[in-house]
């Protein structure tokens, strides 16, 4: 396992974050789902 800082731009990235939200909203009622999509986890207050 390679811990790191990451800019969140690698295609990788963006199809797991994707993915995790697809599965959030199709399993949670939408004020259930507490996930950040991509252009939330880029803001400079976030450390992914």
């Amino acid at each position: 396992m390679q811990i790191r800082l990451d800019d969140l731009t690698g295609p990788e990235i963006k199809r797991l974050l994707q993915d995790h939200l697809n599965d959030m909203y199709a399993a949670s009622p939408p004020e259930s789902v507490h996930a950040l999509d991509l252009t939330q986890l880029q803001q400079p207050s976030i450390s992914l």
